[in-house]
């Protein structure tokens, strides 16, 4: 098998998802700050294949047929202006 030297290897990406999971818990509850009321469950972290950034894919659990979701860890660990506060994108809320 040729290996493509343009993209990281698997054990520097498992890395790098271990790392992720020091801040994102797999399994666990989590709460958007524009929908205090509804509840995400983190389903798992990946690697986005065409970026190599680690995502984290989640689903809304009150809803059987909620679509899972990805978003960018970096996005998912950011804070942002609401309501003329600086808080959290998400936030724990029921540690698995």
């Amino acid at each position: 098998m040729i290996k493509n030297p343009s993209h990281t290897s698997h054990e520097t990406l498992n890395k790098l998802i271990f790392t992720a999971s020091t801040s994102v818990r797999v399994s666990a509850i989590y709460r958007h700050y524009k929908y205090p009321d509804r509840k995400y469950k983190v389903i798992m972290l990946a690697v986005q294949e065409a970026t190599e950034k680690i995502c984290v894919i989640y689903h809304d659990v009150a809803h059987d047929n909620s679509p899972a979701f990805v978003r960018d860890l970096d996005s998912w660990l950011e804070t942002v202006h609401w309501e003329g506060e600086i808080v959290p994108r998400f936030t724990l809320i029921e540690s698995q």
